[in-house]
């Protein structure tokens, strides 16, 4: 596939969606807008919503092996109808002592109440699935925000508890088989 005239390489596919791994040099692109041929390939409010988590993505993969960069890094949500980047999707770190990794995501508002990021969650968390170490999936949310809220819910995620800001999900793969 080509996205603004670079070749990405797909990793993960689903219906309407391709899940791209950024590379730390393409974070490093990002965080100094260096974008080059990404910039008019993915959309800009896209890009706006990560702007400020990109630096702890970039430090974090500095200090793990290059091998487990998908477990720290965005993976870019590239719609396959206009073939522009829409989104970023991403695990906080490796699964933990648990067997736990934190999902965060963002999407352009252009695309919101599609199901888009719905089908992103439940892709990239096929992928997580696969991985024995790997026993589910959290998620910390504003209690305000309803639009995430709902693709939580969407992908099975339950409630596990909530504090005076957020509300905290889980999915747990041996009691769910995929979102």
């Amino acid at each position: 596939m080509i996205l603004g005239g670079i070749r990405l390489q797909i990793t993960l596919e689903s219906e309407r969606l391709f899940l791209k791994p950024l590379s730390l040099n393409e974070l490093l692109n990002i965080k100094n807008k260096e974008l080059g041929a990404l910039e008019t390939a993915v959309d800009i409010e896209a890009l706006d919503l990560v702007d400020a988590a990109v630096p702890k993505k970039i430090e974090k993969m500095k200090k793990v092996y290059e091998e487990v960069h998908e477990w720290y890094t965005y993976w870019l949500i590239i719609d396959k109808n206009s073939h522009r980047g829409i989104g970023f999707i991403g695990f906080k770190g490796s699964p933990d002592e648990r067997g736990y990794s934190e999902v965060g995501y963002s999407i352009s508002p252009r695309y919101r109440k599609r199901g888009l990021m719905t089908e992103a969650l439940q892709t990239l968390a096929e992928w997580a699935q696969a991985f024995r170490n790997c026993k589910g999936i959290t998620a910390k949310v504003l209690k305000t925000n309803t639009g995430s809220i709902r693709v939580l819910e969407h992908c099975n995620f339950k409630r596990v508890s909530s504090d005076e800001t957020d509300h905290h999900y889980a999915l747990n793969f041996h009691v769910q088989n995929s979102c």
